[in-house]
């Protein structure tokens, strides 16, 4: 042909903060790459550059304007669908675009959808890389796209006809070529020293879990893994080393639970002592095979790349579990791992999820509380049941059984940019009520998750749950209910009347359509957490907060047994103060009458220390004066040290201690050095990158004979 049929990929990403951080575009990569190995379509069609950056409706046309687009693929997700939507109408007006949709938030059932955006052609019901490709070749020969497995298109007479034809799915995942290796991106590239891009990496497809809130669940993938070859996974991590790329996301499903995901932690270990990247690789973490996570996890902590190990728990009650068909996951493993964390002083967060059909509300708050009690010494994240497309949760069926009722929201992306164009808003669906929980439930719940999150996640009550559970076993859950109680009399001077007006507040805003994130220009350039900026709130008058606090325990323990310890509870009090972070921080050491310090550090490894008459000196380590710039406060003191057990002030005891941990790890060859990585066998040197183009060449052949 003369002149190639011209494809744009249009994937929009989240912008994270002023410093233009965001994700390059892993699906448009892929498609690309795996089309370009066809002769036929690489001969025939020019790809243009990728449309990723969420840019404004009217910069996005204008990109269009160069070469007329022939066909336009989008890949959708709640965060971009309608910006999509308003792109590809405008597409197809002004050039009668072939407009193909996929990803995510793209229906299965997309009749519906056809009818209401009546400018889509083609819809990719599931994995992309073998229907574009065929989409491509009927185009090509002007054929009817009706014998395509898992895609729906719209028919000459305008109805939407689905094909349920399923993709027989190859277990060699290496058959797709790696969109980094064959140089999709390098043209963003260039500039190797001045680039803020992050990027998504994955070694297998595949989840054995049906959650029925999960895309993985129902269709996103199969029940059964296809994997990336080794050589593959390690020549991408290599290429995102020597493009300095800081954080790599793996998109697995359940990373750790295969034998040789060791192999790639130390294969990441490797490259980043040789290269000084990635900084960061985050992964969602196996459910089920608690000793091998524990020590991949312990491995890449301490190395640093992995901030804090997610226990992805999302509730403790068990008729909760089985509704969302997660009873197959053995809750005793997850407390297994948490001794186990808790001991090595490796960060571990919980991820628990609200308003799940069968929880009740003590059921959530004993749940909430026993991972407090069990000593999760890091974090506990509260989120909100969400209903994305394609799940079953979304089900009408589903949602009549268990009496689910939802509130579209604004969609405000925690820790993500606000959009420039104002006018434009995507949204997502939250579980407000069901046959468990009134919305009045909800709201209690929310002002129930909310406290304790302040109190134990960012540590500002944390060592008095620590000192009430050993020493008069009252449960944290005591100390949260009474926050909650006492703070909303109106005749109580409690700072706490602020936390209960801004959560009641947002609460009510959300059930009104507004959204999650919270946005203050003040703090932040992102979309925070409400307990972030609660804490914000709280960080400027911790002496108040303390105050306060001791008010309500001594409520809690009554005069006379206040009165006994009181001396003990002041020295908590003053220890707590020590260890916040404020915006204006300096170094500052403190005398103790007791043995407060060793006390609170031996407690979270769950061994017997009591606190005794002691006097002490406790210095606080590396603290930093942020000269009132509460923007850099709130990036690198809460929403970058939330997830690794950082927020908190050091203090010269703990590193000590850590130190010595660290060195019996050492000991262990848990600690692995440059020196000891290179005489592994499976880090014997081989040439990556020959080795996996030699596999793609054999793949292509085959592909294009």
């Amino acid at each position: 042909m003369a002149n190639k049929i011209n494809v744009y990929f249009n994937e929009y990403n989240l912008l994270m903060g002023s410093g233009g951080v965001t994700y390059l575009p892993f699906v448009s990569g892929i498609l690309s790459a795996n089309a370009k190995k066809i002769k036929q379509i690489n001969e025939n069609f020019s790809f243009k550059k990728f449309i990723f950056e969420p840019l404004t409706y009217e910069n996005l046309i204008n990109k269009y304007y160069t070469d007329k687009p022939d066909i336009a693929v989008f890949s959708i997700s709640m965060w971009n669908e309608q910006l999509s939507l308003k792109v590809a109408k405008k597409l197809k007006e002004k050039w009668n675009t072939l407009i193909i949709f996929g990803g995510a938030s793209c229906p299965y059932e997309p009749t519906d959808y056809f009818k209401k955006n009546t400018f889509i052609d083609i819809a990719v019901r599931a994995e992309g890389e073998e229907a574009f490709n065929e989409i491509l070749l009927k185009y090509l020969n002007n054929d009817s796209y009706e014998n395509i497995p898992n895609v729906a298109f719209r028919s000459k007479e305008n109805n939407c006809i689905i094909n349920y034809e399923k993709v027989n799915f190859n277990r060699d995942l290496d058959i797709y070529p790696s969109p980094y290796l064959t140089g999709e991106f390098d043209y963003l590239l260039k500039d190797i020293n001045n680039h803020n891009y992050q990027i998504i990496i994955e070694t297998n497809r595949g989840c054995p879990f049906l959650c029925t809130y999960c895309y993985w669940g129902k269709g996103g993938s199969t029940t059964k893994y296809r994997f990336h070859s080794l050589e593959r996974t390690y020549a991408e991590i290599e290429w995102a080393a020597k493009k300095k790329i800081e954080y790599i996301f793996n998109a697995d499903s359940n990373f750790g639970m295969h034998k040789r995901d060791m192999d790639i932690a130390k294969k990441l270990v490797e490259i980043k002592n040789k290269y000084g990247y990635p900084e960061k690789f985050r992964t969602c973490w196996g459910k089920n095979t608690s000793k091998q996570i524990f020590q991949i996890a312990s491995l890449l902590n301490l190395h640093d790349l992995e901030k804090g190990v997610t226990l992805a728990r999302q509730t403790n009650s068990q008729e909760a579990l089985k509704n969302v068909k997660r009873d197959n996951i053995k809750l005793e493993a997850y407390s297994e791992l948490e001794k186990k964390f808790n001991q090595l002083r490796i960060p571990v967060y919980a991820e628990m999820i609200l308003g799940l059909p069968g929880e009740t509300n003590e059921s959530w708050s004993d749940g909430l509380c026993a991972l407090v009690d069990k000593s999760i010494n890091n974090q506990i994240f509260v989120y909100r049941a969400e209903i994305y497309p394609n799940t079953e949760l979304n089900e009408k069926s589903y949602r009549l059984k268990y009496g689910i009722k939802s509130t579209k929201i604004k969609l405000n992306e925690i820790h993500c940019s606000p959009r420039d164009q104002s006018w434009l808003q995507e949204y997502q669906e939250i579980v407000t009520s069901n046959n468990t929980m009134t919305r009045e439930d909800w709201k209690k719940r929310n002002l129930f998750s909310v406290s304790l999150m302040l109190l134990h996640s960012f540590k500002s009550g944390f060592y008095f749950f620590i000192y009430l559970k050993n020493k008069f076993n009252i449960q944290s859950k005591s100390l949260v209910e009474a926050v909650c109680k006492f703070s909303t009399q109106k005749d109580t001077p409690f700072i706490f009347n602020s936390i209960i007006k801004n959560v009641n507040k947002w609460t009510n805003d959300i059930l009104n359509g507004e959204g999650r994130g919270v946005y203050k220009k003040h703090y932040s350039d992102v979309y925070l957490d409400i307990e972030e900026y609660i804490f914000l709130e709280l960080s400027k008058n911790f002496p108040a907060f303390y105050k306060d606090l001791k008010i309500i325990i001594r409520i809690i323990l009554g005069d006379e047994k206040y009165k006994k310890n009181e001396d003990i509870i002041n020295e908590i009090s003053k220890y707590q103060l020590m260890r916040m972070p404020v915006v204006n921080g300096k170094n500052n050491k403190k005398t103790f009458n007791y043995n407060i310090a060793e006390y609170m550090f031996k407690s979270l490894a769950s061994k017997n220390i009591k606190l005794k008459k002691n006097k002490n000196t406790i210095k606080t380590l590396k603290v930093i004066d942020y000269k009132n710039d509460y923007r850099k406060f709130t990036k690198f003191k809460i929403i970058r040290a939330r997830k690794n057990d950082k927020i908190k002030n050091e203090i010269d005891y703990d590193y000590k201690e850590l130190k010595k941990i660290k060195n019996k790890l050492n000991e262990k060859n848990l600690y692995i050095s440059d020196k000891k990585i290179n005489k592994l066998k499976i880090f014997e040197k081989l040439n990556k990158f020959e080795k996996y183009n030699a596999i793609n060449i054999k793949n292509n052949r085959r592909l294009t004979s």
